[in-house]
């Protein structure tokens, strides 16, 4: 597979003499460096001792040049500094586990070769952070640049799909479960099959291989209380986003529960928080990765069925997951689809007048905001008839009435596909790929809708 959007961190890598990236496991680290600067890789692994490590390291190097025999990895570095070469250190965390003086020799020989070029990479967040970032690490203030390799956009997820002969329903289906996560459409392209076969063979199949493959990554990553953090994790990958909502679900009290949900928000980078459009209400936590929230919703849910080998794929609890982040995405495009400037999106909650209580309450899926508009959308990953979208907009429309606002409401219905005759603001899958390159969508202005 081709090498896909990341010119500017490949630029930054070439200008740069000291580079730390940190990112998580298939983002592409590795193969980012390798692409830009073919240097010399220096992989970590945690479970070798140093002298295994060093005698890995030496045979690597003689692929490439000359190297003495060295008995430890400040020996190896230092040779590689002195003469010239680029220093890729690859999970530079795991050197805590092996040999933690390492890092002390590191900081000596970046001050004794100042001219060194040197690339480490992390993948454990919060270990990566505290070895770069943090003032008491011995490498703090040692990187010109630190680059936060993120996962690639939908944008660039359906390119992807495209090149490998798939159309953007795929493209949506294999977001949902990897997110912008290269590898595994790397995968699918020597596998070449449909995503859904590919999610169950990877998922719902014995052995299960992205059962252990994601655990591993978390356990290393949250440490010694990951049961905690699964738990939570779990809660929320249920649909329990509130922090009432979380404490109740696991029977403890709320208090309890605020410092793991700080350090999964803000060390692991594993939940993200929000309040409603206008940044108002209480906070409501999601689970930052698609491929998190995926497993712990149909994978450590079902481990008991997954350990006696009984675990199903649900066709119905499958596409009600990918229409949940299906409403994710169409957020994360609202930019893109309404004719003003967006300043906020998010979900709204709110009531309709004069109705018993109970029956009185609504969500609406996103909310793009604006400083004079208003753009409320409604988001089915279903198949409507015409019929069926002009109903959709019609109920949407009655939330949009109860709304108190001033802004102008502008409403539009996506969908997975809408068949026959769309009525005005209905739009499907390939609407929201012309939206990716310009095309705006028109939606209905309130009071044009309801009562048609």
């Amino acid at each position: 597979m081709k090498f896909y959007d990341r010119e500017r961190e490949i630029d930054l890598l070439r200008k740069a003499r000291r580079v730390a990236i940190i990112g998580r496991r298939r983002v592409g680290k590795t193969r980012l460096v390798e692409e830009a600067l073919n240097p010399i890789t220096l992989f970590v692994p945690a479970e070798k001792s140093e002298a295994l490590i060093c005698d890995d390291w030496i045979r690597e190097i003689r692929e490439r040049r000359y190297i003495p025999t060295l008995g430890s990895m400040r020996e190896i570095v230092e040779f590689l500094m002195r003469e010239g070469e680029t220093v890729f250190i690859d999970e530079l965390q795991n050197v805590l586990k092996v040999n933690p003086a390492f890092l002390y020799d590191l900081q000596r020989l970046l001050d004794k070769y100042r001219e060194a070029k040197l690339v480490v990479t992390g993948s454990l967040i919060a270990m990566s952070k505290r070895l770069v970032e943090d003032y008491s690490s011995p490498l703090y203030g040692r990187f010109d640049m630190v680059i936060r390799l993120r996962e690639l956009d939908f944008k660039t997820v359906l390119r992807i799909m495209r090149d490998l002969g798939y159309g953007i329903e795929e493209a949506v289906v294999m977001w949902s479960v990897f997110g912008g996560l290269p590898k595994y459409y790397e995968t699918l392209e020597r596998f070449s099959m449909e995503p859904e076969e590919f999610i169950r063979m990877l998922f719902f199949e014995e052995p299960y291989p992205m059962f252990p493959e994601v655990m591993l990554m978390l356990k290393e990553e949250l440490g010694k209380e990951y049961r905690t953090y699964f738990s939570i994790l779990q809660a929320i990958s249920e649909g329990k986003n509130t922090l009432g909502e979380i404490s109740a679900y696991l029977s403890v009290r709320s208090t309890s529960l605020t410092k793991y949900l700080r350090a999964l928000e803000r060390d692991y980078e594993l939940v993200v928080k929000r309040k409603d459009a206008f940044g108002r209400g209480r906070y409501r936590y999601s689970i930052a990765q698609n491929l998190v929230d995926f497993w712990f919703r149909f994978l450590w849910r079902n481990y008991s069925k997954l350990e006696r080998g009984e675990l199903a794929f649900s066709k119905n609890d499958f596409n009600t997951y990918v229409g949940r982040k299906f409403e994710t995405l169409v957020g994360r495009m609202a930019h893109l689809l309404v004719p003003f400037e967006v300043l906020s999106t998010g979900k709204l909650w709110g009531k309709f007048p004069g109705r018993e209580r109970g029956r009185n309450s609504f969500e609406i899926d996103v909310v793009a905001v604006g400083k004079e508009n208003l753009a409320i959308f409604e988001v089915k990953w279903e198949r409507l008839s015409g019929g069926e979208a002009r109903k959709e907009l019609e109920r949407l429309g009655e939330k949009a009435k109860a709304l108190k606002t001033e802004r102008r409401i502008h409403l539009y219905l996506i969908a997975r596909e809408i068949l026959g005759s769309k009525p005005r603001g209905a739009y499907g899958l390939e609407d929201l790929e012309n939206a990716l390159s310009g095309k705006k969508l028109e939606g209905v202005e309130l009071g044009k809708v309801v009562g048609e």
